[in-house]
């Protein structure tokens, strides 16, 4: 009888383990969400140096302790927020797979391509640009952050070389790349946009026409 007792009590507890897994792995989906979405407000509002943790975690109500177990640093949290920024989502998918990417290679003429690339990295720029002077702000003092900037930068000069193959149909030059990188980012839309109060809009025609310009002139 005791035999048929642990036998039959077996599965219920496999069950009951069952149903807790998924449960557990919502809830800290869930709780790592509200986290980088407090950390995304307060670092693009207050920078690096006027952000702590304590206050990313009173915004996201857990404990500070959950922040840390989660991301294991403020820097970590800075970079994981700046990721997710770029793609717009914490999915595991880069963005050289994402429809928004890919749809530039499908576009029918170089101008459709290039059309499709400004609205894109405009939407990038408008997301991060704020995130992406607290990551340089942050790598004057944090060894995390500054390798984040680096890599950041050599992420832009790939996918700005990828994006220009994919628009001309061959590889740019590498002063086109040299162009396209400091025309396409996030500190140019900051200027055009927070000093000169641009609307999105004009900021996406301009990138067109500078696109347009890089891409167009004779080798």
């Amino acid at each position: 009888m005791a035999t048929v007792g642990r036998d039959s009590a077996a599965p219920s507890g496999s069950q009951s383990r069952r149903y807790r897994s998924p449960l557990r792995r919502m809830q800290a989906a869930q709780t790592r969400a509200a986290v980088l979405e407090a950390a995304a407000r307060l670092f693009a509002e207050r920078g690096w140096a006027g952000t702590g943790i304590r206050d990313i975690a009173q915004a996201a109500t857990v404990s500070v302790e959950t922040v840390y177990t989660t991301f294991g640093s403020k820097a970590h949290l800075l970079k994981a927020t700046l990721e997710v920024a770029i793609v717009g989502d914490d999915a595991k998918v880069p963005l050289a797979d994402r429809p928004v990417y890919t749809a530039i290679g499908a576009g029918r003429t170089s101008g459709d391509r290039i059309e499709i690339a400004a609205r894109m990295i405009a939407s990038i720029n408008e997301r991060i640009y704020r995130l992406a002077a607290a990551i340089r702000q942050g790598a004057t003092v944090d060894t995390t952050l500054a390798a984040a900037s680096v890599d950041l930068e050599g992420q832009r000069r790939r996918s700005a070389a990828d994006v220009a193959n994919m628009i001309i149909g061959r590889q740019p030059d590498p002063g086109q790349v040299d162009e396209l990188c400091v025309q396409t980012s996030d500190q140019v839309y900051a200027l055009f946009v927070q000093e000169c109060r641009w609307t999105r809009v004009r900021y996406e025609s301009w990138l067109i026409d500078r696109i347009t310009e890089i891409l167009n002139r004779p080798s």
